[in-house]
Parts: structure tokens; C-alpha cells; sequence
């Protein structure tokens, strides 16, 4: 765990790159890249101001990139068909909560910080039940027992809530980044994240009444807010056929897209999702090759 939450790696980095004499702009949209005969030569902010690069390395979704930012017109027929083909879509809820006590597990009784508590701890009974999670989340949108990853970093970090409070986040799959009945997300967030509650209640019967705050974010509020195409934490399928030299696209797995000097990481790039630094990593090779 990093002490200040997954934020302080973030700031670290930050610092790391200002030292450097790096300018980071937050609050700021790309509206798309600039290409002259084939090559990225810089980038246009949707406030109409614009920057001049010889490189450039995006980290975003790859179908965002090439479906967002690039006109169709700049890329090859056959490229566009792949990348529309490119698959996203995990189906992450997530659920970030403020609490007044800690779980009091029926499994492991107490309030008292103990070692569960300082663990993950992932509600999923049975494999009847993954099973059953599964199938409802195809026909329904979410399952009414959904499995629940929990974590509870203020147990180890006590920078995150005051004496005797709690942050918990909740990890939660089986939740469709399309709802089968074509209605929004923003119209089931809440009876979703209510569905969430109670199924912890279940196996933590104080759970419910210890919660003094919570951030809701449907598969639709990731990708809203975060660029997270169909809710997907991994930025594309971690399927065979988008691994390895696959990923994102056969032909395209060395970082490098088809328009000269525009550079891919991140987690749509190999080895794929999760915090390894990895991408960014290999990339950065790849880019001081070409120079």
C-alpha cells in the first residue's frame, strides 16, 4: 500500500517530472492530434489552444486515441476496422465509502482492527454463486449478489480518515457496461450501489448503518470520468487475442501505431492492466530508439 492512497504514486511522479523541468496541465481536454503527410505533429486543447510536438506518447484507451482523436481520413481502412473491433468492457462498479466503525464480519466478529481487515477481502461464496452473478448480469444488467472486493486502506494508512473512522473501497464485477434494456446507467446507479450495500450487509450487518459517505461509479461514470471505455480498468480485453504482441492490435504491439512519431502506453499496450509501470517503461525504449 502507498501511504496517502494510489494518488501519492501519482504526485511522486509528478514531483519527479517538475525537477526535471516537465510542465504537467491538468483540467485540460485534448481535442485531437495534429497530422501533416502521415505524421503527429502536435496536439489541439478543446480551448482552442494547441501545442507543437517532434513526439507523441498517449496513455488513453487506444480505441479513444483512434476513435476520438484522429480523423477516420488519417487512418487506413483496415486499421479502422480493427480498431473498431478492438473489445472493451469489463463491467466494473465501483464504490468508495466513508465509515464510521469497521465490518463487523459474521465470520470473524469484532471492530477492533484484526488482520482481516487489513487484507482483501472478496465476498464470493460459492462457485454456484460467481456462476449465478454472472448469468444475471447478462439478463438483468447486474446481479442481485454481485461479487464484492473489498479493501479497507485507512486500517494501514492513517492518513486517510480521522481517529476511529474508516474509507473502504469496493471492487465489484458482474455489473454490464451496456444494461440489456438499453436504458442509462445514471438511471440505475443508485438501486445498483443499493444492491452493493446490502449484499456486504449480508455477511456484515453493521455495514449498512456505519456509512457516512460514498462515491458511486457505474461502468458508465468510469468511462465518463475517467476515459474508461465501457468501464474498463484494463483499457481493452486481457483476452489471447489482445495479449502480447496482440495488444492493442496485430502489427501494432511495439508501442508504435500507424502515424509516425505518435507513441502508445499504457494499459492497452503490453503486458496490459495493473500497476506495473511496464508500458510507460517500454515505451519510453521504444521512443529513445527512435531518436
Amino acid at each position: 500500500h502507498a501511504i496517502g492512497g494510489m494518488g501519492s504514486i501519482t504526485k511522486a511522479m509528478e514531483k519527479a517530472c517538475k525537477d526535471k523541468g516537465v510542465k504537467i496541465f491538468t483540467d485540460t481536454d485534448v481535442k485531437k492530434v495534429n497530422i501533416a503527410n502521415g505524421t503527429a505533429t502536435g496536439i489541439e486543447l478543446s480551448n482552442g489552444s494547441s501545442f507543437k510536438a517532434k513526439k507523441i506518447i498517449s496513455n488513453l484507451n487506444p480505441k479513444l486515441l483512434y476513435k476520438k482523436l484522429i480523423s477516420e481520413a488519417d487512418l487506413d481502412p483496415e486499421f479502422n476496422r480493427s480498431m473498431d473491433g478492438y473489445k472493451c468492457g469489463s463491467g466494473t462498479f465501483r464504490m468508495n465509502v466513508a465509515l464510521s466503525e469497521l465490518p463487523d464480519f459474521y465470520a470473524l466478529p469484532g471492530k477492533e482492527v484484526a488482520e482481516h481487515h487489513q487484507s482483501g477481502i472478496v465476498i464470493a461464496p460459492t462457485l454456484d454463486y460467481m456462476d449465478k452473478a454472472y448469468i444475471e448480469a447478462k439478463s438483468h444488467g447486474w446481479s442481485s449478489a454481485p461479487i464484492v472486493e473489498m479493501l479497507i486502506p485507512s486500517t494501514m494508512d492513517k492518513t486517510l480518515a480521522p481517529e476511529g473512522k474508516h474509507v473502504a473501497s469496493l471492487f465489484c464485477q458482474q455489473f454490464s457496461p451496456n444494461l440489456p434494456d438499453g436504458s442509462s446507467w445514471h438511471d440505475h446507479r443508485l438501486a445498483a450501489a443499493d444492491t452493493i450495500i446490502e449484499t456486504v450487509d449480508k455477511h456484515a450487518s453493521n455495514f449498512r448503518e456505519s456509512i457516512l459517505g460514498m462515491m458511486i461509479l457505474s461502468p458508465l461514470d468510469l468511462e465518463e470520468k475517467f476515459g474508461l471505455v465501457g468501464g474498463d480498468i484494463m483499457h481493452g480485453h486481457m483476452s489471447l487475442d489482445q495479449m502480447w504482441a496482440a495488444r492493442p492490435l496485430m502489427n501494432y504491439g511495439n508501442y508504435r501505431g500507424p502515424i509516425k512519431s505518435l507513441y502508445m502506453c499504457g494499459s492497452g499496450t503490453h503486458p496490459g492492466g495493473g500497476v506495473t509501470g511496464l508500458p510507460g517503461k517500454n515505451a519510453a525504449r521504444e521512443i529513445i530508439k527512435d531518436s
